[in-house]
């Protein structure tokens, strides 16, 4: 793989700016990511509020929520992975919102080792007033407290580390 397709892969202009996300210290976007948001169905509210960051023209949070919308209307669990393993597999970065039970909801663990098993970043967000731990599958994975420069960082960090 030659450098300038790496960077166009993950979505970079120069290896300077590579090598700051990898490392944590870029602020700013890159470019804007595709991002599958995993979160605890308990934390739906303030999901909300993250996701209408991405329209605040005073936030510099730029992305494309390729995540569920809506509940898949099945109770069969095979075909609501189908559904979750392709809006996954499209996705750059999947971005766990960590609330008080995130870290016990079985989806949210799934979500999280099926976007690393497609190769995806990874990261975590601590909700506004959440004291609860993050998932496992998240260790060794950029955690941003609820700032937007701190997700930006988490996300171009999560960006850069993509197998």
């Amino acid at each position: 793989m030659t450098l300038g397709t790496l960077l166009d892969e993950r979505g970079f202009d120069s290896l300077t700016q590579l090598l700051a996300a990898y490392q944590g210290r870029l602020t700013y976007h890159a470019r804007r990511r595709r991002l599958f948001i995993s979160f605890d169905a308990d934390d739906k509210p303030q999901v909300q509020g993250f996701r209408l960051m991405a329209y605040n023209p005073n936030v510099d949070l730029d992305f494309y929520d390729g995540s569920l919308q809506m509940p898949v209307n099945s109770e069969r669990s095979g075909y609501v992975k189908q559904v979750l393993r392709e809006k996954i597999s499209r996705c750059s970065v999947v971005v766990c919102l960590i609330g008080n039970a995130t870290a016990w909801s079985e989806w949210v663990d799934w979500e999280l080792r099926t976007g690393r098993n497609f190769g995806k970043g990874l990261c975590g967000v601590r909700l506004k007033g959440s004291r609860g731990q993050a998932p496992s599958a998240l260790a060794g994975e950029p955690v941003a407290g609820w700032d937007t420069e701190q997700i930006v960082r988490a996300i171009e960090c999560a960006a850069a580390r993509r197998s």
